[in-house]
């Protein structure tokens, strides 16, 4: 009887051993690109051509009765979808980035000079508006037509001076739309259908779609800190101000550009919709420390943003305390990013879109 138990004791040690030796280990590299894709990239793609149509309309409404009610919801509808772009620009990647999205769509500073001289001179058409460059259109030229008086009145007289700056705004309203049809239509399964080749991506290391992913992250949170905050506050290799270079200089809504830019790599960060990246890091570390340091960065960064009471273009100058202290938090969460969690990830740090800078 004893040799018995002894034999199904035996037994039952070697099923166990050998069941957690068949234990499954997650491919999060895998899971986290489909469930991104899924769940956040081509539902926000369809969001943004929902709001690409409402504000062509608005647009269109406004042409017709430049009224100040009519010039207030543009202003509504293009600010709802510039900060709602803010969300997607994590996701220039790949054939998006290839295709020069990101460039065709939100390029700035804006260049009013050439969008001021082409309504003087009226001579413009469809296809000399696809000729100019991405400075003079799109996001940065919309948000300059759009705001560039805060007054309503005084703005609405511009417009009834001369037709030409509504032919101009219909136009580069027509074009932004197309570019929005177009990032669109590359990750659709009704175009490119580059989704589905990003999510069945067998190559590793940097073409990986992990890689391009964890870049896409990167080059944002490099992007902030550079670009946006720290030009602009005397902060990176000069230490003189220039507001004239804030993203949405005339719109005054930089600062929550900013924070939607940071929100969308908290999304994928940590986000109990999709399987994100924080599971990722966890599983090989074991414990929440890193993840932790993160999200403590990020959560600064979004209270310093938020304690900003001033539109960015005067807070470079009346508020320098916390524009370091926000230019500072984003260079330790891009420190984080280039050391702890590129190497527990097995990352490959492409360039960024401030390279050559």
């Amino acid at each position: 009887m004893k040799k018995a138990i002894l034999l199904l004791a035996i037994i039952s040690f070697f099923y166990v051993s050998c069941s957690n030796d068949n234990t499954v280990t997650p491919d999060y590299k895998h899971e986290i690109v489909t469930s991104v894709t899924d769940q956040i990239i081509l539902p926000n793609l369809n969001t943004i051509l929902e709001k690409s149509i409402a504000l062509k309309n608005s647009v269109e409404q406004f042409s017709k009765d430049q009224t100040t009610n009519n010039l207030l919801d543009v202003r509504s509808k293009l600010t709802n979808i510039t900060e709602f772009y803010a969300k997607m620009y994590v996701f220039n990647i790949g054939q998006a980035k290839s295709n020069f999205m990101n460039r065709k769509i939100n390029f700035w500073p804006v260049y009013n000079i050439s969008i001021e001289k082409n309504i003087s001179e009226g001579t413009f058409t469809k296809s000399s508006i696809l000729n100019l460059g991405s400075a003079a259109k799109n996001l940065p030229g919309l948000n300059y037509l759009v705001f560039k008086k805060q007054n309503t009145t005084d703005l609405l007289k511009e417009y009834n001076a001369n037709i030409n700056r509504v032919r101009y705004l219909k136009l580069i309203t027509n074009e932004f739309h197309n570019n929005i049809i177009q990032v669109s239509s590359i990750w659709s399964s009704t175009g490119n259908n580059y989704a589905e080749s990003f999510k069945s991506n067998n190559e590793k290391g940097l073409l990986s779609s992990f890689n391009l992913l964890y870049n896409g992250m990167y080059n944002v949170i490099d992007n902030c800190k550079v670009t946006k905050v720290g030009k602009p506050g005397g902060l990176e290799k000069s230490s003189h101000t220039n507001p004239e270079i804030v993203e949405n200089f005339y719109t005054g809504n930089s600062l929550n550009l900013i924070y939607n830019n940071i929100t969308s790599v908290e999304e994928i960060l940590f986000s109990d919709k999709i399987t994100s990246v924080s599971t990722y890091i966890k599983s090989i570390t074991k414990n929440d420390d890193l993840n932790n340091q993160i999200k403590n960065k990020i959560k600064t960064i979004k209270e310093t943003i938020k304690s900003i009471k001033k539109p960015l273009k005067e807070a470079v100058n009346t508020d320098k305390t916390n524009i370091k202290k926000l230019h500072v938090s984003l260079k330790e969460l891009l420190v984080l990013f280039h050391t702890d969690v590129r190497s527990i990830l097995s990352i490959i740090i492409t360039g960024t879109d401030n390279d050559g800078d």
